[in-house]
């Protein structure tokens, strides 16, 4: 029987296929699965260097693939998420969770759902801390042990170094040629970066 949610928080800076994996296991798993644009509120910065609508227009292009059913498509809602403090605070772990979370139930009407991540597992822990026990399934996977070597951070390495071989293992072939067009802007970014901020 599958779970009813399964939600997937990313920056998507820019879009990989390790996020596709993780959805691609949420809607395997779930009825309904929910895309959490994170940093919706950063750009021109060099870990958040593109603009809400570019990353949400590779998401939806992404998913226009032929390899992703209308049934599965009509399970993905997508919603973004702005940060409100440094993503390095460990200080304010639970309240970003309790943010998290709330913000989760607010857009899904949902109070239970598993949550699907790739990342240090010990952070998305310590998120949910103070969320009642049940109401919040880890999903953990580590991504160096599918796509061994890949990082945003890397990606946009191989973008401002044109190194299409990098790009290509790792870039949705659909999406590949926009996200090589993106170089210019980068270049911009990694040349005059805005300052993050916590509100």
């Amino acid at each position: 029987m599958k779970n009813k949610l399964g939600v997937f928080l990313a920056r998507m800076q820019p879009l990989h296929i390790a996020h596709m994996y993780l959805v691609e296991k949420a809607l395997e798993e779930n009825e309904r699965v929910a895309i959490v644009l994170g940093s919706a509120n950063k750009e021109g910065m060099l870990r958040n260097p593109f603009d809400l609508e570019t990353r949400i227009e590779l998401l939806h292009k992404v998913l226009r693939d032929k390899k992703y059913s209308e049934e599965d498509i009509a399970k993905i809602i997508v919603f973004e998420l702005p940060d409100w403090s440094y993503e390095n605070d460990v200080n304010e772990t639970l309240e970003w969770g309790r943010y998290l979370y709330y913000n989760i139930v607010s857009r899904t009407q949902t109070k239970e759902f598993s949550i699907y991540y790739s990342d240090d597992a010990e952070i998305i822990k310590s998120w949910f801390r103070g969320v009642p026990e049940g109401r919040v399934t880890l999903r953990l996977f580590n991504r160096s042990n599918i796509y061994e070597g890949l990082s945003a951070t890397k990606i946009r390495e191989a973008i401002l170094n044109e190194d299409r071989g990098y790009l290509e293992k790792y870039i949705p072939s659909n999406i590949l040629d926009d996200v090589i067009n993106l170089t210019t802007e980068l270049r911009e970014v990694a040349n005059n970066p805005r300052a993050d901020f916590s509100m």
